[in-house]
């Protein structure tokens, strides 16, 4: 065998070992190997940033708005708080703090019984917290359960107009068990009401389109019954007594302020 032969066959053995002795990186197991190393390495190092991230805006007192998926300044949190407050207050009676820390927003039908029994703890609640609670009360009529509630909610809307909503409110809920129309202008009279205003708001059922706005936010948000309470954009359905009123400021005053 010749010189050249002997070349020609050492090149083709190397490239016969080469071809079945490659480098376990350059194997299709190696590179998918290095590929989920790859990944398991970027997810680490995401954690640990993540980590040191959220560490960096705990020491510095910020709040995550799990709203605004981002971090916030306590200034920023209040300030969002205070823009949603304005847009959900903007035409629905209120009481409460004028800058305050905790909204909440009371999906009610004035027919309903619970909600009823659920204001002595309302009044007792706003009576500690109001200077950090707005309480905002929306129409949910209960048509179909209580006969005339929808006109009652007419009534106390056009009672809104003059400036006493709180007091007739008080009125409608005393009175659960009419709500006929003549009844609901008998207890405009007795609060002292301008009747050439009340009268024809009533009778010409002004309020019937806010009314049923204000229904159809109440379904959306997931209200199915009365009474319901979005707390800081939270529902939570049913009556809440004043111990759990108390438990529940806390625990959102505790947890972002």
């Amino acid at each position: 065998m010749g010189v050249l032969e002997e070349k020609i066959k050492a090149r083709l053995d190397d490239a016969r070992v080469r071809r079945y002795f490659k480098p376990w990186y350059r194997r299709t197991w190696g590179r998918v190997l290095l590929i989920f190393l790859a990944v398991i390495l970027s997810l680490v190092l995401y954690f640990i940033y993540l980590t040191i991230s959220n560490y960096i805006h705990i020491r510095r007192g910020d709040i995550y708005s799990q709203k605004e998926a981002a971090w916030l300044t306590p200034e920023q949190y209040q300030q969002v708080q205070k823009e949603k407050t304005e847009l959900i207050t903007e035409d629905h009676p209120w009481l409460g703090a004028k800058e305050p820390l905790i909204f909440i927003a009371a999906y009610e039908s004035l027919a309903c019984p619970y909600c009823k029994g659920d204001q002595p703890e309302i009044k007792k609640m706003l009576a500690e917290f109001g200077t950090v609670v707005r309480f905002i009360t929306v129409d949910f009529p209960t048509e179909g359960l209580h006969p005339n509630v929808f006109e009652a909610h007419l009534a106390a809307a056009c009672a809104n107009e003059q400036g006493k909503y709180w007091e007739y409110r008080e009125l409608l809920f005393a009175n659960q068990e009419n709500f006929k129309r003549d009844n609901l202008k008998t207890l405009a009279k007795q609060l002292g009401l301008d009747m050439a205003k009340f009268t024809p708001c009533l009778d010409q059922d002004k309020y019937n389109q806010k009314i049923r706005e204000n229904y159809a936010s109440g379904v959306q948000a997931g209200v199915i019954g009365t009474p319901s309470y979005i707390i800081n954009g939270n529902l939570i359905p049913g009556a809440i007594n004043y111990d759990t009123w108390k438990q529940i400021i806390a625990y959102i005053l505790k947890e972002n302020f």
